[in-house]
């Protein structure tokens, strides 16, 4: 009869010996180790470069080293001295992507594949950015502040700029805009010297509460609109926000004509013509609902 408790005594064995399961979707997660270096195209080591990887296979609230929850289990790992790395990590990464690299370089576009056991290299290639630089005059010579190029930047005191784009699909114009002056598209060659010439009419838009008359206390923006384009914009309300001098007032330009004032997030919509004076529009607004 004692035959009969060999295979008992084998499962019983087996059982207990732990054995280790394949990872999948629900399974627990596999610790493993991340080695490699990450190099310019010269074959230099690059420091101070994060390099996130990441398990695409699951889908779970994983919560990464710096407390921020992640779509898949995630970690970065930033590289030190020579470009070297190496790192334990909680899961087994299937991919590896650059996170974030010096500015005047960029990874690959796509991530890279991660295979466990072989070192991981990586490498940044160095941005040929494209530079423009020139000055913003108006039609009298007369430098000019504050003028924004969009989306990019803001001349000077003294009207100049300074653009550092990347190479890819750089713009073939640019449209410059400062309020009181038409805004402007220019050709990427030929943004040396820039002159606004037209000049817009001001119009000081001010907001009262519909129910008090009294000046609104909610922020709102405020569209100027020629049929279906729109002219320009402003935002009053809270000083702190929209940086207008005065509560519930703001200043924007038109053309001369009729325009359309609609004002965001509450039923208003005025006619007004605008002529060659500059003017002031009172329009009452709802509060907003909290």
């Amino acid at each position: 009869m004692h035959w009969f408790l060999l295979p008992f005594t084998m499962i019983a064995t087996l059982g207990n010996s732990a054995p280790v399961k394949a990872s999948g979707p629900h399974s627990p997660p596999v610790p493993s180790v991340v080695a490699g270096r990450v190099v310019d195209e010269s074959g230099k080591g690059m420091e101070n470069v994060g390099l996130a990887f990441t398990d695409t296979t699951r889908f779970s609230g994983y919560v990464d080293s710096n407390g921020c929850g992640t779509y898949h289990p995630r970690e970065t790992v930033w590289t030190g001295p020579e470009g070297r790395f190496r790192a334990e990590l909680p899961f087994t990464p299937v991919e590896v992507e650059v996170a974030e690299a010096p500015e005047d370089f960029a990874g690959p576009r796509e991530p890279q594949l991660v295979i466990l056991g072989k070192e991981v290299e990586v490498t940044l290639k160095r941005i040929h950015w494209i530079f423009y630089e020139g000055q913003v005059l108006d039609e009298q010579g007369a430098p000019l502040p504050q003028v924004r190029i969009d989306p990019y930047a803001r001349t000077d005191d003294a009207g100049r700029f300074k653009l550092k784009l990347h190479p890819d699909s750089p713009p073939e114009k640019f449209r410059f805009r400062k309020i009181g002056f038409k805004p402007i598209l220019v050709p990427a060659g030929e943004l040396a010297k820039v002159v606004l010439r037209e000049r817009r009419t001001m119009v000081t838009v001010k907001l009262l509460d519909v129910k008090t008359k009294q000046p609104s206390g909610d922020t709102y923006r405020i569209n100027a609109y020629r049929g279906d384009e729109l002219l320009s914009y402003c935002s009053a309300g809270d000083v702190t926000l929209t940086h207008e001098p005065t509560a519930a007032e703001c200043t924007l330009d038109a053309d001369p004509g009729k325009v359309e004032l609609r004002v965001e997030g509450a039923p208003v919509r005025k006619i007004i013509k605008v002529d060659a004076a500059p003017q002031v529009v009172t329009l009452e607004v709802p509060p907003r609902q909290p």
